[in-house]
């Protein structure tokens, strides 16, 4: 008789361990979204190099609700675009994105690290950052900290007086564990 309430005991700790995991499984709200944010970027006459700066966020109200019980969060597609470009014609831009202390190059054409910012801007290309796996950990790691990162551009340009925006878009999925 011993050996059977042992066992049926064994049994409802058991299923009582499956039943907390499949509670703490219900609890878990995942949160897919969009960030885009603008850099606009605006270089003097007489310059040549540009810094700029933007505070990347997000909105949604599940996550920032719950920020400090953000279980994981992934970015699943990170790109940039130059979306317009005023003032001198067929600038040639290079330069890199920094978040936290990791760096990406960007402007990747296919014969060098530089770009007709005229030409990409009317061709609507759009480049995914996708090499540099410690760039997206960083912008991760930031978001997850406090659901803003800040993400930065900077430079060189071969004429100016010239102002472009280059959009940065993310494809956040961030898992919540609401309880």
């Amino acid at each position: 008789m011993k050996k059977i309430t042992t066992f049926f005991a064994l049994t409802i700790f058991a299923f009582a361990f499956n039943a907390c995991d499949a509670v703490d499984e219900l609890t878990k709200i995942d949160v897919d979204t969009t960030i885009t944010e603008d850099l606009v970027i605006t270089i003097a006459e007489g310059e040549t190099t540009f810094s700029e700066s933007a505070s990347i966020s997000i909105d949604d109200d599940d996550v920032q609700d719950n920020l400090d019980k953000i279980e994981d969060l992934q970015i699943t597609k990170l790109t940039y675009e130059i979306v317009s470009v005023t003032g001198t014609a067929d600038v040639i831009a290079s330069g890199s994105f920094t978040a936290q202390s990791s760096t990406y190059p960007w402007f990747q054409a296919t014969d060098g690290t530089t770009v007709n910012l005229t030409t990409a801007a009317n061709a609507g290309t759009v480049y995914e950052i996708e090499v540099d796996q410690s760039l997206v950990d960083a912008f991760e790691a930031d978001l997850k900290s406090g659901a803003t990162a800040t993400l930065s551009a900077s430079g060189t340009v071969s004429a100016a007086p010239v102002t472009f925006t280059v959009r940065v878009t993310a494809d956040v999925k961030v898992t919540v564990d609401a309880i």
